[in-house]
């Protein structure tokens, strides 16, 4: 067994992070009928992936506890901020200004999000995503949402 001062490796972290996120979904979900498995109810599902996602992320704290692995580095907040930035801009746009400007702005913000990436690659990754996210969710699956303003 490792002393208390060297159990911060990322398995540890990674772990509890699994085990917060599947504690929320649980207590998002508690007021949802449940139900049997030939009579499901519209917690059953999330229900039975929040237990899963609780029993890895124990079996990956027990590991980070455990054996040794590899240390948590630094945390760089400027990916951190950019990237969480594009995701918000994203919700704020997609009904307003629709689907193809909320994904070109949120190209465009993750692209500050890493100083190895040109204004070339992300444009054309924009574009792509753009036109590939509106044949998929608005023609082939027939999702309502607007692909312009």
């Amino acid at each position: 067994m490792k002393s208390l001062t060297q159990r911060g490796n990322s398995d540890f972290y990674t772990g509890l992070l699994l085990v917060v996120i599947a504690a929320i979904a649980l207590i998002y979900i508690r007021t949802l009928t449940i139900g049997t498995v030939l009579d499901m109810g519209p917690g059953y599902f999330p229900l039975g992936l929040a237990l899963i996602l609780m029993g890895m992320g124990l079996v990956i704290v027990v590991k980070g506890l455990t054996t040794a692995g590899v240390p948590v580095g630094t945390i760089h907040l400027r990916p951190l901020c950019f990237i969480l930035l594009s995701f918000a801009a994203f919700g704020l746009l997609v009904e307003r200004a629709g689907l193809i400007i909320a994904i070109l702005a949120q190209v465009g913000l993750a692209h500050f999000a890493s100083r190895e990436t040109t204004w070339l690659a992300s444009a054309i990754t924009g574009v792509l995503l753009s036109i590939a996210s509106s044949v998929v969710f608005v023609w082939l699956l027939k999702i309502p949402v607007n692909v312009l303003p």
